[in-house]
């Protein structure tokens, strides 16, 4: 592999002088940059399954690439937490398939509408920051590597975006499983973030269940730490290269 101006590319698909070459314009995971696309960074297999090594690593590569650009640098300025738009991507790569390059309206706003409210389990006011840095990756996206369907999609967030996006969240019947126990744990002062604290919950919710005063989950039945509460690595990651990517940013300020 190796490491190119936009991405990682394949060197079957480098031209002259490492250039990208035009081949597989509409290949899954494929990067536009001025027109050229870094081809046959494919992230499904024939069978349409998820090659999950690869897709970590374009989705790590492109995050970084998001971190050290413009866009990235001013969300740090402006203390805006998250890794909303590694979440997005996550979401993007491991239910619908697709790569931000092949996102469609459609997708991003299956993930944003559907997939945030039943799966992240963060509170509604957070939609605003969720809005803010979605933005600023698809301005991203646009601007560094021209990609078709960016301005589409940032259409969808705007200001109406920030009002649903609160008002889904903030709905426990569009939670799933996994995160209606986060969320009774979190209301109720448990520590969702620790797994002593996870333990500690489900401790207190079977208990209070089978002494019949509990209030019951949605989900009726609440399973084991292990399959119930998920933790996102990609999330993790992203805290730790914006971390990173604050502190050079912080240094380089002090340069100038």
């Amino acid at each position: 592999m190796i490491w190119h101006k936009w991405i990682v590319c394949d060197p079957e698909d480098l031209g002259p002088a490492g250039s990208p070459t035009n081949r597989g314009r509409r290949d899954r995971g494929g990067v536009e940059s001025g027109g050229a696309p870094c081809g046959h960074q494919k992230v499904v297999d024939q069978d349409g399954e998820l090659l999950e090594k690869r897709a970590r690593e374009y989705q790590n590569q492109l995050t970084r690439l998001f971190l050290e650009s413009p866009e990235g640098r001013a969300l740090i300025d402006e203390d805006v937490e998250g890794g909303w738009a590694n979440m997005m991507m996550d979401y993007g790569l491991n239910y619908l398939h697709v790569t931000p390059p092949q996102m469609s309206p459609g997708d991003l706003r299956e993930i944003l509408f559907d997939l945030f409210p039943r799966k992240v389990s963060a509170e509604a006011d957070e939609a605003p920051n969720i809005i803010r840095e979605l933005q600023a990756f698809w301005t991203f996206l646009q601007r560094e590597f021209r990609l078709e369907n960016a301005a589409d999609c940032l259409k969808i967030l705007d200001d109406s975006a920030v009002r649903r996006l609160r008002r889904d969240m903030s709905n426990p019947a569009n939670f799933d499983m996994a995160k209606s126990i986060v969320m009774m744990g979190k209301a109720r002062g448990f520590d969702m973030t620790t797994e002593e604290g996870i333990n500690e919950w489900i401790t207190t919710y079977n208990a209070e269940m089978a002494a019949g005063f509990g209030q019951r989950s949605p989900t009726r039945a609440i399973p084991t730490v292990s399959t119930s509460v998920e933790k996102s690595p990609t999330q993790s990651q992203f805290k730790f290269s914006r971390k990173t990517a604050k502190s050079s940013h912080k240094k380089n300020r002090k340069k100038r």
